[in-house]
């Protein structure tokens, strides 16, 4: 933008008379007295109309090229701010991994626990002891009939 307007201002200066045109509404010429016609001042009004159409667009194109450039770094941002997010999800996965295989240890731990357990085995043994005084019971029953 800058650049364009100093092209724009520092190109043709009003009362530039290299080309016998001073742009305040008179022509001359390095020679003296010639002037321009009509037709000849109608296609330098054409043509400066034509210049100032396309610095205007020119211009346009500059504001929308710095629109682009910001909408662009927004869009970084987003990227970036993305590409954290990920970052979190991958080691909060990663953490749920490690954490379930604890868990799996642990339950593996009870079972084995829970199997081997002492009142199962006191059971068993009161169940053991039971059983013998039972038949004890029973074969002495038999003996005194």
């Amino acid at each position: 933008m800058a650049e364009v307007q100093a092209q724009k201002s520092g190109g043709m200066v009003a009362g530039d008379s290299k080309f016998g045109i001073d742009f305040n509404g008179t022509t001359s010429s390095e020679g003296g007295g010639d002037f321009f016609t009509t037709q000849q001042m109608a296609v330098v009004d054409d043509l400066t109309e034509a210049v100032q159409s396309r610095d205007q667009e020119i211009v346009k194109i500059a504001q929308s090229i710095e629109e682009l450039g910001a909408i662009f770094k927004e869009l970084a941002v987003l990227v970036i701010d993305q590409g954290t997010i990920l970052d979190r999800i991958d080691y909060n996965m990663e953490a749920v991994v490690e954490h379930t295989k604890t868990g799996i240890q642990q339950l593996e731990r009870a079972e084995k626990s829970q199997k081997n357990a002492r009142p199962l085995k006191c059971i068993m043994c009161l169940l053991t002891i039971i059983f013998f005084l039972l038949l004890i019971l029973v074969l002495k029953h038999r003996r005194w009939h």
